[in-house]
């Protein structure tokens, strides 16, 4: 999962450390608004594995060829420009903080996001997904599929 945790805090209404977030993203509306909202992005679906997750500029040149799976319509907003990239597992006892997420840093805004999967990728265990953002200068709309599962397709 690609998100931002200060807007998260912002949209739960309370600082989220502690919180069973896989909990409550799974079972209710919950984890479909923070995509819609642009929150979030999940890659929902996926068995447990080690993947190389890349997060992206559109106009960089991909490293891969083409993608065995592609969910354009996704959208991501960032005030900070601080984002983390967590294992969805990570949700459970949800901690901002835990040294096994993976910082990212962007200029702050709103992003088009393309989520790209690629099975085979050199130097992946499991496959290798992509973060394609494309800056926008307003919110873009939401036109994913927030119930999408991204295991490779065999």
């Amino acid at each position: 999962m690609l998100l931002d945790p200060a807007r998260l805090d912002r949209h739960l209404g309370a600082d989220s450390t502690g919180r069973d977030l896989l909990d409550l993203f799974s079972t209710t509306e919950a984890g479909d608004t923070i995509a819609r909202e642009g929150i979030a992005l999940p890659l929902t679906g996926l068995t447990a594995g080690y993947y190389t997750v890349l997060v992206r500029h559109a106009a960089d040149h991909p490293p891969w060829p083409a993608p065995a799976l592609s969910s354009p319509g996704w959208i991501l907003g960032s005030d900070t420009g601080s984002l983390l990239l967590c294992g969805i597992g990570y949700l459970r006892h949800w901690r901002p903080d835990h040294p096994e997420h993976r910082r990212v840093t962007v200029p702050p805004g709103w992003y088009e996001a393309e989520v790209r999967g690629h099975p085979q990728a050199e130097g992946a265990d499991d496959g290798t997904y992509e973060f394609v953002l494309t800056p926008s200068p307003a919110r873009p709309d939401f036109r994913a599929d927030p119930a999408r599962q991204f295991a490779m397709p065999t």
